[in-house]
């Protein structure tokens, strides 16, 4: 299953003392505005931009909680039929003339980030290329591929055999098909001599390029939807883990049985489809498919190297992967994008139109719900725990280290034991 374009942020804002505080002027209601926008007047005391003072976990969280009070009653009522703990989620759109950034509150703290920049190299992932091998190398068991990149991609022997199930998803159906994939039976041994330097090949990028390192890339493809992922190179057809209700589970798979899927084929049910409806699945499935057929008409034309698909842009990515129904509100700071992504969902839910409203207020949006600064704080270097322990984060190309130490943190009961142990719980909300 394709990793979710949204970067889950590696450490969490630590509770810091007082911020400062400033007024703003109240300015009249806006006509236009939507149902969303009823519960739109909140934080009329924004913190003031401090970027030696740590954000504060707890009134973070109080904030939220004051915003959701002003959700709409029918919101409401529907929050206290659901068995689980509701926290209020909001998704925060930022749209600037080089780049646009989206960040996800949960109960008012950064859960995840994204960024797309104007120049579109941030769309690399989840692109399809069409490449030709270029070097093999058997120490690294690894081809080099041309793809039209200014490095070749790094493509593992491991990523041109058919992938192994992934032990985050039930397989529940197997649609095999009479007509083998070219290298189904292959073993690593065999791949140079079926992939020779030259060989042009299909690859999918699955993590960008960083440093001197050119994108890694795989064979199996993988197109997105809103609710499945199309596997084209596997007939393994399974449900998310993250789905835990076995209700729920049971009844996708019924639906999972009954889809029309062409033989060879694959998909994988998101977390998005828990509770929809057997149309929502056929829908979706028949949009990758026809998507599937316009790559493939690219694979038999294109000449290598070429790009022949692209993710889309960050708006639309939004909508697909993250406007989910457990989503409260959507905040976007440009009317352009607002009015696309109203258009966009409402191919998918009428009534998730209401959620999304207009910022206009003077204050940059990731300010006033502090996103900036927590981004700022994530990529600090030194981390003070709360108890006074400390962790140091270093990034190499090759990894990410992370130092835990005691430093100055005292125990009531002053033993090493339950030292260390306060100290790595600490850190690992912190790296959470």
């Amino acid at each position: 299953m394709p990793a979710e374009p949204m970067v889950q942020l590696l450490r969490v804002a630590s509770p810091h003392p007082k911020i400062n505080q400033i007024t703003m002027k109240k300015g009249s209601p806006n006509k236009n505005q939507d149902n969303a926008s009823r519960y739109d007047q909140e934080l009329k005391s924004p913190p003031r931009e401090n970027k030696n003072v740590r954000v504060d976990n707890g009134k973070l969280r109080r904030a939220a909680r004051d915003r959701a009070k002003k959700k709409p009653l029918i919101a409401k009522l529907v929050d206290s039929l659901r068995k689980e703990k509701k926290v209020f989620r909001e998704l925060i759109i930022n749209s600037e003339p080089l780049e646009k950034r989206v960040g996800l509150l949960v109960d008012g703290i950064l859960d995840k980030f994204d960024i797309e920049r104007a120049s579109g190299g941030d769309r690399v992932v989840g692109g399809i290329y069409k490449g030709r091998i270029k070097n093999l190398d058997p120490g690294l068991k690894a081809a080099f591929v041309d793809i039209g990149l200014p490095k070749n991609a790094f493509l593992h022997y491991w990523d041109i055999l058919p992938s192994a199930a992934d032990s985050s998803i039930e397989v529940v159906r197997v649609n095999r098909s009479s007509k083998k994939r070219k290298n189904e039976k292959i073993t690593i041994k065999d791949i140079p001599s079926s992939y020779p330097v030259g060989t042009e090949i299909v690859v999918q990028v699955t993590k960008g390029p960083i440093g001197t390192k050119g994108p890694r890339t795989t064979t199996n493809l993988s197109l997105p939807g809103r609710f499945i992922v199309l596997m084209p190179y596997s007939d393994q057809c399974g449900i998310s883990r993250k789905i835990e209700d076995n209700k729920e589970r049971s009844r996708l798979k019924k639906i999972i049985q009954s889809l029309t899927i062409p033989e060879g084929m694959g998909i994988i049910v998101r977390t998005a489809g828990e509770g929809k409806k057997a149309r929502y699945f056929i829908r979706d499935l028949h949009i990758l498919l026809k998507k599937w057929d316009e790559i493939s008409d690219k694979m038999e034309n294109d000449r290598a190297p070429s790009c022949i698909y692209q993710e889309p842009d960050l708006v639309e990515r939004t909508v697909r992967d993250f406007l989910t129904e457990d989503v409260d509100r959507v905040l976007v700071d440009n009317k352009d994008d607002q009015k696309r992504m109203m258009e966009l969902v409402a191919q998918i839910s009428t009534r998730s139109k209401n959620r999304i409203t207009h910022y206009s207020d003077n204050i940059p949006i990731f300010e006033r719900y502090n996103i900036e600064r927590q981004i700022e704080q994530t990529f600090l270097r030194h981390v003070n725990l709360p108890s006074g322990g400390q962790i140091v984060i270093d990034e190499t190309e090759a990894l990410i280290a992370i130092d835990v130490n005691t430093g100055a943190h005292k125990t009531r009961s002053g033993d090493e034991k339950d030292t260390i142990f306060q100290v790595n719980c600490e850190a690992v909300t912190e790296i959470a």
